[in-house]
């Protein structure tokens, strides 16, 4: 039996009202908290809204956007939930695909389509369904290499990177720890952009400088090896919970960072901040992403186009400077929050309610 709104309220402990009012674009009624979580069990249950329904409550006249629920990693967590509210601004909902195998979120976009959906947006690859004659404007988030319409900037990102550690802190060796060329995730476009940049700065790329993170055993003990034997001494990471387990590994391995290595995350997810050293990472800026998103869906509407741009706008990146890499720590400015943010992303919008937003940006290399 699908799960309902009654449902997921007495999960979350709210009403009904206000589970209908987040999942049809009114987050601003509910804490940040309860969202989350209200978010967490739609895409991890089966819940589809009722057509019927949505008629009858006058729903129906209303303009959606159904979300395809792949878009749930933390920053674009971060991503969706800004996305609603500027959506909402708009007058338009927002409706979750469920979660479910890529077949399944497939169909769900083309019944969101019959049932009157003014746009779609989905991060599966358009080679998998009939994209260029999709029922309603679809907008794809994904990476460079493949086609969509946004995407982060990694590219850049990477080559901000490497020039900084090796201008600044003078690593002459470079390694790559990511899910590497066939990921379905960033690290396809990180290693895309890794094997792109590296020659420019001295490093020919090759097979012995990337560890493949899930194919492994351990990837520290191979990390360990290329600092000790092949003098590489500065580690792109493609996520910051990568790193984390990085930076504590080669502790153990008696490899200090920043002494001995850099270590470089990805996401400036708040896992910067637990780390021994604070971590220095590339920073993807949730709300300029989400305002960019919302762009776009609304050209779409707008003009009734149909088709992915080509090629896709890109989202400027940073360097968050923690100090992994070899700068003096970051020293954030104490916030309280009513939940855990899912990236400093998040904090940045925090921040920019306080006196302190110049301290946070100091941080923050564009």
């Amino acid at each position: 039996m699908p799960i309902t709104t009654k449902d997921i309220a007495e999960m979350v402990g709210v009403s009904r009202q206000a589970v209908s009012a987040v999942l049809n674009g009114h987050p601003e009624k509910v804490s940040p908290e309860k969202r989350r979580k209200i978010f967490h069990i739609a895409k991890n249950t089966q819940y589809r809204p009722n057509a019927a329904a949505l008629k009858l409550s006058g729903h129906a006249t209303r303009k959606f956007v159904i979300i395809d629920t792949g878009l749930f990693p933390p920053v674009k967590l971060s991503v969706l939930e800004q996305l609603t509210q500027i959506l909402s601004e708009n007058s338009i909902d927002i409706r979750l695909t469920p979660p479910g195998d890529k077949g399944c979120k497939i169909r769900a976009l083309y019944d969101a389509a019959a049932e009157g959906a003014s746009a779609a947006v989905t991060d599966l690859k358009t080679e998998l369904f009939d994209a260029k004659n999709f029922p309603v404007p679809l907008i794809v988030m994904g990476n460079c290499s493949e086609p969509c319409d946004i995407s982060f900037d990694y590219e850049n990102a990477v080559r901000r990177v490497i020039k900084h550690l090796q201008q600044k802190h003078g690593h002459r060796k470079f390694a790559l720890i990511s899910a590497g060329k066939d990921a379905v995730s960033c690290g396809k476009e990180l290693y895309r952009s890794f094997e792109k940049v590296l020659p420019e700065y001295g490093q020919e790329f090759t097979p012995e400088y990337y560890i493949p993170v899930h194919r492994q055993e351990n990837p520290s003990d191979y990390a360990a090896m290329l600092f000790k034997e092949r003098g590489v001494t500065a580690f792109l990471c493609e996520n910051d919970a990568v790193a984390a387990r990085l930076i504590v590994d080669l502790k153990l391995r008696n490899i200090r960072v920043p002494e001995d290595v850099a270590v470089i995350g990805n996401g400036c997810s708040y896992v910067t901040e637990l780390t021994p050293v604070p971590l220095t990472s590339i920073y993807l800026p949730a709300r300029k992403y989400a305002e960019i998103l919302a762009e776009i869906v609304l050209e779409r509407i707008s003009g009734n186009i149909p088709a992915v741009s080509a090629p896709p706008r890109l989202v400027p990146t940073g360097l968050f400077i923690g100090g992994s890499c070899g700068c003096p720590p970051a020293e954030l400015p104490q916030l309280y929050w009513e939940a855990i943010p899912h990236s400093l992303g998040d904090q940045e919008q925090e921040i920019h309610k306080s006196p302190r937003f110049e301290q946070f940006m100091e941080h923050i290399n564009f």
